[in-house]
């Protein structure tokens, strides 16, 4: 499955405030799969709770703080794993699929 990766920026409004958006960044291909159940993932001492999972081959600049999205779901991204440790090679994802 393909999922777009948005990232936040802000844009002067013109009155001194600013307006935030989401902007395209890439097009990442991979693998989203269901959590089981209330599975629980741990990170930073906080319990959050993720409904999926994103498999994907290794990408750099991925933080939590961006997003993905399909043409009718968003997810937010909880937690990011390198499964490859120093190698690199892949990504585990946590998402939060948002309603």
């Amino acid at each position: 499955m393909t999922l777009t990766l948005e990232r936040k920026s802000e844009t002067a409004d013109g009155m001194g405030g600013f307006t935030e958006t989401w902007a395209d960044v890439k097009d990442i291909k991979g693998v989203l799969c269901n959590v089981r159940g209330d599975e629980r993932v741990s990170a930073d001492k906080l319990t959050v709770i993720s409904t999926h999972n994103f498999y994907i081959d290794y990408e750099s600049g991925i933080t939590e703080e961006d997003r993905f999205t399909t043409s009718t779901r968003t997810f937010k991204i909880n937690w990011i794993n390198n499964a490859g440790g120093n190698q690199n090679k892949a990504l585990i994802i946590n998402l939060k699929e948002e309603v």
